[in-house]
């Protein structure tokens, strides 16, 4: 879980920053400028317009403050281009300045990214990814819906859009359908709770609906859920869908009782379990056999661990591919997860991170996409 100084503390300090780096960029404004010669209004009026910026960016999960952090990262990257430019040689710094425009280009390029976030954000896609096994399957194929981080309410999936997402999902027809986490979070209305159990029920799928939970799912941060775990466990199974913490169990279609069997992992958050889990021995102690095997893990850790231990397919959740750019850079830099965004392979399995579909926080995205993920699994024949 996140502490104190996460939630709460970091998050000013980086406003604090951002207002440092915001002021002493104001002060070049072409409106400004000119007021060099009246100290009151020269230092004044950018202190007024940082107040201004504090004041739309004072929510730490707001888009006010999603918008301050892109303007000041472009002012960031201009101010380095002026260096830049400046080393170079006059020439090069009077065509920066004349484009620069005292700044008001970082203006534009932000109302540009915000325009193009929503976009991006409000966007649903179907991304394919296609793989291929040895092992046994039902029917000779198998056909994987999966469903990750909705986060239905602030961001930019909520019940009003649950016709487009049926409309989508009737048209694909899946097999299975895995839901791996954050499908709610303490930010879900209660009507959206309620709509969209509703429509997880009433949508088939002959291998099963399974769910593992995510790090906003039940384990709140910033206020109480609408719902409580209770409620949500008592609606999952009223729907059919199998909640799994640190569960295996086998899948199988009851139209076709003589059909090969799939297995089904699934593991406990990370951070709920501070790290305390289940080992992959413990879910998969045969290790690899001649099942099909698929393991949901909320967040993508221990991937190539999990391929392993037996896992032929790993589907993850929790990075939103970053959403805003460029915190996805910057957990692949920490190494903050094993993959970020989209499919990795190995000689024995593949794992695959879902961007979401749906986004946290607000409408905004400007990395990766807000997707449903289809994967279709078909049989080859065992080398040798």
């Amino acid at each position: 879980m996140y502490n104190h100084f996460l939630q709460f503390t970091l998050p000013r300090i980086g406003q604090l920053l951002l207002g440092a780096v915001l002021y002493l960029n104001f002060l070049t404004l072409p409106f400004v400028a000119p007021l060099a010669g009246r100290p009151l209004l020269y230092y004044g009026l950018p202190l007024l317009l940082v107040l201004a910026v504090g004041w739309v960016a004072r929510d730490p999960l707001g888009i006010g403050l999603a918008a301050a952090a892109q303007l000041c990262g472009l002012y960031l990257a201009g101010d380095l281009v002026s260096l830049l430019t400046g080393l170079a040689g006059a020439p090069a710094a009077g065509v920066w300045q004349r484009v620069w425009m005292g700044g008001l280009l970082a203006w534009a390029l932000t109302a540009a990214v915000l325009i193009f976030g929503y976009w991006k954000a409000m966007r649903l896609c179907v991304t394919t990814y296609r793989l291929s096994t040895p092992k046994p399957l039902p029917g000779g194929r198998l056909r994987i819906l999966q469903i990750s981080d909705l986060h239905p309410g602030r961001g930019a999936m909520d019940r009003r859009r649950i016709p487009e997402l049926r409309r989508r999902i009737q048209a694909l027809q899946p097999d299975l359908i895995a839901f791996t986490g954050d499908i709610f979070d303490e930010y879900t209305p209660r009507a959206d709770f309620e709509a969209f159990l509703n429509f997880f029920a009433a949508l088939p799928a002959p291998l099963g609906k399974w769910y593992v939970l995510g790090n906003h799912d039940l384990f709140h941060y910033w206020q109480q859920p609408a719902y409580t775990r209770a409620e949500l466990e008592s609606r999952l199974a009223e729907g059919g869908i199998r909640l799994l913490e640190d569960e295996t169990c086998l899948a199988r279609d009851p139209a076709r009782p003589d059909a090969p069997p799939l297995r089904i992992a699934g593991r406990r958050d990370w951070l709920d379990t501070h790290g305390q889990r289940a080992a992959l021995a413990d879910l998969l102690p045969g290790g690899p056999d001649g099942v099909y095997t698929i393991l949901l893990d909320h967040e993508p850790r221990e991937l190539a661990l999990a391929v392993q231990a037996g896992a032929d397919l790993v589907l993850c959740g929790h990075t939103h591919g970053g959403q805003i750019w460029p915190a996805g850079l910057a957990a692949r830099l920490t190494r903050l997860n094993e993959l970020n965004y989209g499919c990795r392979r190995w000689p024995g399995g593949a794992a695959i991170v879902s961007g979401g579909t749906g986004t946290w926080g607000y409408k905004l995205r400007t990395a990766a996409r807000t997707e449903l993920v289809w994967v279709e699994v078909t049989g080859r024949p065992s080398p040798g």
